[in-house]
Order: structure tokens, then C-alpha cells, then sequence
């Protein structure tokens, strides 16, 4: 029977059994037949128990067989040592089509038995057609149909626009039990914790979300992905529709330190994910109440039209709190309001309100009443330079929150088309007022910090959907059956390219070098000096030698014969004291290059997401610095450029304090080829052009290494 194309039969059945079900309500077979009910699923509900003949006023059944009605979607609950026996039964009726398996002890004890027995799970479903959510999962919930095969606690059933996805039962758990936690209870439209993935994974769970016209917003709670590069492809379609937030764990991890290579020395796979994530458009967060507050604001609040983020307050610690985590968010403004709407606020608000003493910025006062803070708000909004505003406010004891809200309210009745977030400090005091606020889709938060945060996630939105129409691009250049053989050369002799080699492959794609030859005596060394003209630099060739600099196998400004053969022999030399055992192929002999800003371009074969491009400031220093930053492949020339603005010394690049700016396009379009030149060689590794000097109309790489796989 052929495999479903889609999860329907996981969140629409009209029939589930619950094997396991039990009047206990210490187990979990308790809490999700209690759930269904709670929930009022729309559909048919069979326990399964041998022991009993109703359960919670519903007739069970001994086993799947003996079920008389159609059983579209099975929920197992048992000892896992039980499962196959159910999944045969599941089988033999020929009408299940998807099984949510709570039960643990499986695959995900690495014990090798429990691995054959969730091998043996799969392998009846697979031939029966049926598919598998789990096992060791806590279930799937459709809100719009009243399904909830959790056994989590607690959770009302209020329909939303937002659907979660976990990899982590106990995460996923806490994600709804936060949710409930809000204001008012947040709604949402579907769950699911994807266990130990032997059948639905993540990936499928996305793919469904992103065709499901009730959601708007995706948040995941991931911690790791098997195929980067399809999970990207996905998100990418999905995101111009649908917004995606994901919470991913793993910042801490550092890269293998004994990656041969500047660029494998400071790529770990955590930057690598949130270079991925940023390309595509999802925003990454960093804690669970992060997770919550982005969504929220996501699934309630219209989009900005630009970055500019005004902030309204009556207290002027937690507005002054507000205004530095926006600072945080180097891509937020501050906006410069019009003439006009300074005069109206000044207008309107207590003589000793600060209005616009700091950009952007309006401290009403604490003698501001309930309508100072309508009457502000609106003015505020009606600015033609505002993109959204934060609403920060301390209630004192004169004010009343309840009637503060419905003002509030009434000026926002409209839906004006700029995002409006909120924090009324605090507690109880507080509580009914926001509830009012949330049940009319404006958010609020608890802190400062956290409103400020949640409107600079709708602006990180605004501009990647700004930037997604990118298709500039270079074209590919296509290498020479040569420079394919040079390749081949080293792969069989399992070394990696020499660097005469990688200047001549990296020259097929347009990548500028110095005029330089190979020499193998001093001889040829001046002769070749001679013809490319001093002054030149001399470094060593040696397949053992990757790190020349370390080595002392470099000199630079040579500027006659004399010069020549004295470095000539001191490379020598040198190289033979840093490894005694180290193939010494020759000597490259270099043009000297004029002094500009060293940059680096390299590119690293990521396990996850394949090739990996990296930009940033360059020389000797790069590994100290790390002023780097990354994207994968294919990279895009409006890609490259942004990746040339996101790094420290950017300002370095343009001029900064009067030096001499250099071609951002040179080095865009250098990006690219790397790029390409990654894709197109699959045998690369990695990539370390470094340094790449920068001058004002052009690039030229200096050191170029290329490392192959040659396990």
C-alpha cells in the first residue's frame, strides 16, 4: 500500500482508538482518553483494555480486533514490549492508517534489543501502510477538531493560528503549559512532539504545517537536523506565507579544533545554523518565553512597514529598559518624529512630560491619566516616520488599569496597520486590563525587555521579506577537464591541493591572483623573480605544510637576487625545523602586492548543510578576531553583500576615518565564485582564500589553500 502523502490521518481522524486506556489517573492511557473528551473530539473514541467494559462512560474493548467500527487513527499507550503485538492487530484490520506510539523504550535507550523492537514496529506499519508519529513521543493536538492525544494537563481547547512543533516531549509539554500561562490563554491551531522520529519526522511535520490554511505561525523547539539543506528548501517556500520561529539549543558548541584550516577553525555547527536561519527568513530565539512572546506578538500584530520604533512611557526606568534592548537589535531606529506631532504631544501631555528630548522617545510623566496614554498613543501612530510602538506603563494607584485598557482600545479600534505592543507593570493590579487588551489581539508582556524584544522579531521579519525577491546572482563559470584533473591528481595520491594548484583552479573562476610561478631551486627562483619583477614574496610548497606562516616559510618584500637566495634557503631550513618528515615540493614565487585591507573568503562542507561560505576581515589574525560571518551555499550577490555588511569592520570597507574605501562588489562577487566553486567540486572540504586585499576597484587573493576529503 502506498505511503500518504500528508499527515491527515494524524490530525483529522474520524475514528481513534486508545490502547491503554485505563480509569487510573496515574496513566497516561487516563489523561488522553480524558483529553479526547475534554476537547470534545468531533470524532468516534474506543478504549482498549482487557480488564475493563467501560471507561469514563465510554465502552471499551479488549483489543483493536474486536473493535466493530471503523479505527482510522490508533493512540498505544502499553510497555513497548507490547507494541508490535498491537500493530500487528492494527494491521490485520486493513482501516488504521496512522498510530501515535506514547510508549518509551525504544531506540532511544541505545540498547540494541530496544532498537530491533522499534525496527520491528516500523517494519509492520511500513508493510500495512500505516504511519507512525513516535514512539517515545507525547502525542498530536488539532484544536479546530477537538483531537488531543497528549497526556499534558491542563490545556484548553482555544483555536488559534499558531502551530508548534517539538523534538522534545518535556519542551513541547512546557511550551503548552506556558501558553496557558498568558494574560489570557494563547490559542493555537495544532501540536506535535515527533518522538523519536522512526517514521513522521520533523521535516514531514513542517512541510504539513506550511499547507495548513489555519496557521500562520510555525514555532519548533529543535535540536538538530539530519538534512540541513532540504529543512532550508522547505522553510524558504513556507516563509513569504507563514512566519517561522524557532527555539534551537546548542548554542554553546564550538567547532572541531582540529579542523586544518583558518575557516574550519572557526565555523561550528551552532553559527552555521544561525546563518541558515537568518538566510531563509526563520527568526531564531533563545529561551522558551522568547519562543512564547514572539509568536504572540507574530500571530496578533500586523507587520512593520519599516524599523522604526517608537517608545511611549509613563515611567522612565522601564521606557529607558524598553529603549536599550531596542538598541540591542542593531537593524531597530529610533524615529525622528515630525514637527507636528511634537507640538501635539507637548499639547496634550503634562508640562513635565519629556517629549523627543531623546529620539523616538516620549516619557509622558507620572502625572500622565488614562487618556494622556490614548491620546499619545494615537498621535504617535499617526507620525508618518513610526513603523510601530512599544507602550510602557506603571499604573499608579489614582489610575485605573480596567478603564485604561478600554481607552486604549478605543484608540486602537481602527486596527491601524503598525504593530502596537504593551507592558502594564504589575501583577495582580494589572491583570484584568491586560486580558482585555490580549482578547482583542494586542499583546502584552511582563517586562519591558520583552515587549521591546517581541516588536524587534516583526521588524527582523519585515526586512527578510523585504530582501526575499533576491535573484541576482552570478553566473557559474565551468571548470576546464584540467582543473578537474587536478583534483583527481591529489585525490589519488590523498593529499590535498598544492597551492599552485589552487591558484589555478580558483583563477578558472575568475578569482584574480598574483603573477606568481612554482620554482624548485634558487635558479629558477630568480628567473621567475626576474620576469614578474621585484619586489616578490617566497613561500614554501608542501603537502604537510598547511600553516606556511607558523612554519616561517613565508618572506615578503624581496627586492633583488641576493635577497632572493638567502629567504630561498631560510624557508628551507625553517620548514625542515617545524617538520622533519615534511614533503618539500618547491617554492612559489609572488608578486608583491600593494597594501590594502586583508579580508578573508573561505568555504567548509557542513554535515548538516553542506557547503558553508564564510566572509570576513582576514590576515593572521582571523582565527583571534573572528570577525566573520557565514551563509551557505548558493550565495546570492545581494547575499554576499549583506554578508560584507554584517561584520564589525564593515566600517573599515567604506572609509572609516578617512581611509580609502574598496569595491564591496569585488568582494560580493568573489563570494559567489567561492560558492560556486563549492558546489561544483563536491571532493572540497574547505576553502581559505586569506588574506584577500581590498582595494578600491578591485580584490586580488593573496594565499589561497584547498583542502579535498581524502579519508
Amino acid at each position: 500500500m502506498a505511503m500518504l502523502s500528508n499527515l491527515d490521518n494524524f490530525f483529522y481522524p474520524q475514528s481513534v482508538a486508545v490502547v491503554g486506556a485505563t480509569e487510573d489517573p496515574s496513566k497516561s492511557g487516563h489523561q488522553i482518553l480524558r483529553n479526547l473528551l475534554d476537547f470534545n473530539f468531533s470524532g468516534e473514541i474506543y478504549p482498549v483494555n482487557p480488564k475493563r467494559e467501560n471507561i469514563l462512560g465510554l465502552k471499551a474493548y479488549k483489543d483493536l480486533t474486536s473493535i466493530p467500527h471503523s479505527v482510522e487513527l490508533v493512540v498505544i499507550t502499553i510497555p513497548s514490549d507490547e507494541v508490535p503485538k498491537v500493530m500487528r492487530q492494527a494491521a490485520d484490520r486493513g482501516d488504521v492508517r496512522a498510530a501515535v506510539i506514547i510508549a518509551s523504550g525504544f531506540a532511544e535507550t541505545k540498547i540494541p534489543e530496544r532498537v530491533l523492537l522499534q525496527q520491528e514496529t516500523v517494519t509492520i506499519a511500513k508493510e500495512a501502510g500505516i504511519r507512525i508519529i513516535g514512539p517515545n513521543c507525547v502525542g498530536v493536538i488539532n484544536t479546530a477538531n477537538g483531537l488531543n492525544t497528549t497526556f499534558a494537563a491542563n490545556i484548553k481547547r482555544i483555536p488559534g493560528n499558531i502551530s508548534f512543533l517539538s523534538q522534545s516531549g518535556a519542551m513541547g509539554a512546557s511550551i503548552l503549559a506556558f501558553s496557558q500561562g498568558q494574560p489570557i490563554p494563547m490559542g493555537f491551531n495544532k501540536w506535535a512532539h515527533v518522538g523519536n522520529q522512526a517514521d513522521v519526522n520533523v521535516l514531514e511535520v513542517l512541510k504539513y504545517y506550511a499547507q495548513d490554511k489555519g496557521t500562520k505561525v510555525i514555532a519548533m523547539y529543535i535540536e538538530g537536523i539530519e538534512n540541513g539543506r532540504e529543512f532550508l528548501k522547505v522553510v524558504k517556500e513556507i516563509i513569504p506565507e507563514k512566519s517561522v520561529v524557532i527555539l534551537k539549543v546548542g548554542r554553546s558548541e564550538v567547532g572541531s579544533s582540529a579542523a586544518a584550516s583558518h575557516t574550519g577553525s572557526i565555523v561550528g555547527s551552532d553559527q552555521v545554523y544561525s546563518a541558515a536561519f537568518d538566510q531563509v527568513g526563520i527568526i531564531r530565539v533563545e529561551t522558551l518565553e522568547d519562543l512564547l512572546d514572539t509568536t504572540k506578538a507574530l500571530a496578533m500584530q500586523p507587520l512593520p512597514k519599516g524599523n522604526r520604533i517608537a517608545v511611549l512611557t509613563e515611567a522612565g526606568g522601564p521606557g529607558i529598559a524598553a529603549v536599550d534592548e531596542l538598541g540591542l537589535h542593531s537593524y531597530i531606529e529610533m524615529p525622528d518624529f515630525t514637527q507636528i506631532t511634537k507640538e501635539r504631544l507637548k499639547a496634550i501631555l503634562p508640562p513635565m512630560a519629556l517629549v523627543d528630548h531623546a529620539r523616538g522617545y516620549v516619557d509622558m510623566s507620572a502625572a500622565a491619566m488614562e487618556h494622556h496614554h490614548a491620546e499619545a498613543l494615537q498621535i504617535i501612530l499617526d507620525d508618518v516616520n513610526v513603523d510601530g510602538v512599544i507602550l510602557v506603563t506603571v499604573l499608579p494607584g489614582f489610575l485605573n488599569p480596567q478603564i485604561l485598557a478600554e481607552k486604549l482600545l478605543a484608540t486602537l479600534k481602527e486596527k491601524p496597520d503598525k504593530p502596537v505592543v504593551m507592558c502594564i507593570l504589575a501583577g495582580d493590579w494589572v491583570q484584568e486590563a491586560c486580558s482585555l487588551l490580549e482578547e482583542n489581539s494586542i499583546p502584552t508582556f511582563m517586562t519591558p525587555e520583552r515587549a521591546a524584544r517581541s516588536i524587534a522579531r516583526l521588524v527582523q521579519r519585515t526586512i527578510y521579506l523585504n530582501r526575499a525577491n533576491d535573484t541576482d546572482t552570478i553566473q557559474p563559470t565551468s571548470i576546464t577537464c584540467t582543473e578537474h584533473a587536478i583534483i583527481s591528481k591529489a585525490l589519488a595520491e590523498k593529499r590535498h591541493l598544492l597551492e599552485p594548484e589552487a591558484i589555478k583552479l580558483i583563477t578558472t573562476y575568475g578569482l584574480p591572483t598574483v603573477p606568481s610561478a612554482f620554482t624548485k631551486t634558487t635558479e629558477e627562483a630568480k628567473h621567475a623573480a626576474s620576469s614578474i619583477g621585484y619586489p616578490v614574496v617566497l613561500k614554501v610548497v608542501s603537502p604537510d605544510i598547511l600553516h606556511k606562516t607558523d612554519a616561517g616559510a613565508v618572506r615578503l618584500n624581496i627586492c633583488n637576487d641576493k635577497e632572493l637566495e638567502q629567504a630561498y634557503n631560510e624557508i628551507l631550513a625553517n620548514s625542515k625545523r617545524y617538520n622533519s618528515q615534511a614533503r618539500i615540493e618547491g617554492i612559489l614565487v609572488c608578486k608583491q602586492a600593494t597594501p590594502g585591507i586583508e579580508t578573508i573568503i573561505g568555504g567548509k562542507v557542513d554535515p548538516q548543510f553542506g557547503p558553508v561560505i564564510m566572509f570576513g576581515l582576514g590576515g593572521i589574525f582571523v582565527e583571534i578576531f573572528k570577525d566573520v560571518v557565514f551563509r551557505v551555499a548558493p550565495i546570492t550577490l545581494n547575499e554576499a553583500r549583506t554578508m560584507i555588511k554584517s561584520i564589525k569592520g564593515y566600517p573599515l570597507l567604506v572609509g572609516a576615518r578617512g581611509k580609502m574605501s574598496v569595491s564591496i562588489e569585488a568582494l560580493a562577487g568573489a563570494i559567489v565564485k567561492v560558492s560556486q566553486l563549492m558546489l561544483d567540486n563536491p571532493e572540497i572540504q574547505e576553502v581559505d582564500l586569506n588574506p584577500v586585499n581590498a582595494y578600491e576597484q578591485s580584490i586580488i587573493v593573496l594565499d589561497a589553500r584547498i583542502i579535498l576529503d581524502v579519508a
